[in-house]
């Protein structure tokens, strides 16, 4: 029997590769499977994976500031993305762009309608209508976070 590879197989259509390679390899690995996700029109995966990734990249970028304890509960988990990202629109020592601010909301939406609305199913307009504001913010978290530079 021979195994099957799990290699990640993309075009780069949502996330481009040189946003992310040498960065770590979970993110490595999860923009590969947004791209490859939406390509094989996984619509649903790929809204689950970006509001994964998104969640992540804030969780660093706050890690980075040494800023973390204002997105943890009393207990020392983290927050849910809904918390972390309302602090994230007014963290001043985060510092994020206009831009990403305005946009958090809706990268949350669209991961948590895929994940938790029964009669939802995510379509290519509901990825591909914030695709680039959304790689935009991401470019801008691995910033924030130093995993680019």
């Amino acid at each position: 029997v021979s195994e099957k590879s799990e290699e990640i197989i993309s075009d780069d259509l949502i996330l481009p590769e040189f946003d992310f390679m040498g960065t770590r390899g979970f993110i490595e690995s999860i923009s590969k499977q947004i791209n490859a996700s939406y390509e094989n029109n996984l619509f649903d995966g790929c809204a689950v994976l970006m509001r994964r990734l998104l969640e992540i990249l804030l969780i660093l970028s706050y890690e980075k500031q040494g800023i973390e304890s204002q997105i943890k509960n009393s207990d020392g988990s983290y927050k849910l993305l809904n918390g972390i990202a309302a602090d994230a629109k007014t963290n001043s020592t985060l510092g994020l762009s206009r831009n990403t601010k305005d946009n958090l909301e809706k990268f949350r939406l669209v991961g948590n309608f895929s994940a938790h609305k029964i009669y939802y199913t995510a379509k290519r307009k509901d990825i591909s209508g914030i695709s680039q504001e959304y790689r935009a913010s991401i470019e801008e978290l691995l910033y924030k976070s130093g995993l680019i530079k």
